[in-house]
C-alpha cells in the first residue's frame, strides 16, 4: 500500500487518530528492541494516569495500591485511644459528588537490565498532553520528566508531533519538524537532541545501556512502518481537510504532489 510521506505522516496528529496509532508505535518500538536486546534486557511498557478538572492543573496518579496493617490490628483489634483512654471525635457522613476529571492513560517503555531487575532506560513517546504546558507553567510530564533526569536511568524522548509546544532545553533547539532527545546518565546536564524535517525518512536511534554493554539502536522507521502498515492509515486519514499547524510555506507545493499522487493509487 502506497504511503504518502516517506516518514512521519503528519495527519496522525488529527483526532482521533493519534489515541489510535502512539500504543501501536510504543508496541513495535519495544518490539524492535527486543530483538535487538534480549536476553540481557528485556523492555516492558508501562503506564500511569493523568488527572485534570477545572480546578486543578492535571496532575499524575501512579497506577498502584499499597495495603499496610494498622498498628491497632497488633493490639488483638483495640484501637490506640481506646487503650489510652482518648476520646474519639463523633464522625460525619455525607455524600458529594466527584469533580469532572479527565483520566488520561499515558505510556511509555522502560529497558530493563533482566539480572537484577534495573530500569535502565525510560522511552517516552510525546503526546499532545504532554506538549501542552509552556515553561511558564510547567505541567505533569515536565514534573516526571525531572523525575527521570534526577534518576539513575537514561530518558529518551521521541517527539513526533509538529504541534504543541516544544520540550524545553537550555538553548535553541535544531532547525527540524521532529526531534528525539537522548538524556545520558554519565552526562545529565546535557542531552543529545537529534532533528529531522517532514520530507526526511525516521531516523535510526541510539538507545543507552549499562556501562559495560554497547549502545543499541532503535529503528524509528521500521516500527513506523510495523504500525502503520497494518491499519491502513493512507486510506483512513482525512488528507483533504486543513491540518494544524499548517505546513510550512516551503512543503506546501511538496505535500500537495504527495497527496495527488496517493489519490490516482486509491
Amino acid at each position: 500500500m502506497a504511503r504518502p510521506f516517506p516518514g512521519m505522516d503528519p495527519y496522525l496528529e488529527m483526532p482521533p487518530f493519534w489515541g489510535d496509532f502512539a500504543p501501536a508505535m510504543l508496541t513495535a518500538m519495544r518490539n524492535e528492541l527486543m530483538g535487538r536486546l534480549f536476553p540481557d534486557y528485556e523492555v516492558r511498557m508501562e503506564e500511569y494516569l493523568l488527572v485534570s478538572s477545572d480546578d486543578e492543573p492535571r496532575h499524575r496518579v501512579a497506577p498502584d495500591i499499597s495495603i499496610s496493617t494498622p498498628h491497632w490490628w497488633s493490639n488483638g483489634g483495640e484501637s490506640s485511644e481506646a487503650a489510652t483512654g482518648i476520646g474519639v471525635v463523633e464522625l460525619t457522613s455525607v455524600e458529594l459528588d466527584y469533580p469532572d476529571e479527565e483520566p488520561l492513560t499515558q505510556r511509555h517503555l522502560s529497558v530493563i537490565h533482566r539480572p537484577t531487575e534495573c530500569v535502565v532506560t525510560v522511552i517516552e513517546l510525546l503526546s499532545p498532553s504532554n506538549k501542552l504546558a509552556s515553561q511558564d507553567s510547567p505541567g505533569a510530564y515536565l514534573q516526571k520528566r525531572a523525575e527521570f533526569l534526577a534518576s539513575p536511568c537514561h530518558l529518551i524522548e521521541i517527539d513526533l508531533l509538529r504541534g504543541g509546544q516544544r520540550l524545553p532545553m537550555g538553548g535553541p533547539l535544531p532547525q527540524g519538524d521532529y526531534f528525539v532527545y537522548i538524556g545520558r546518565v554519565a552526562r545529565k546536564s546535557r542531552a543529545q537532541v537529534i532533528a529531522w524535517p517532514l520530507r526526511t525518512k525516521l531516523p535510526k536511534i541510539p538507545v543507552p545501556l549499562l556501562p559495560e554493554d554497547p549502545e543499541a539502536e532503535l529503528d524509528l522507521g521500521a516500527a513506523f512502518e510495523a504500525a502503520y502498515e497494518p491499519a491502513f492509515y493512507s486510506r483512513r486519514l482525512p488528507y483533504r481537510e486543513p491540518i494544524k499547524p499548517p505546513f510550512r510555506e516551503a512543503d506546501v507545493g511538496w505535500v500537495s504532489e504527495r497527496l495527488a499522487a496517493l489519490s490516482e493509487t486509491r
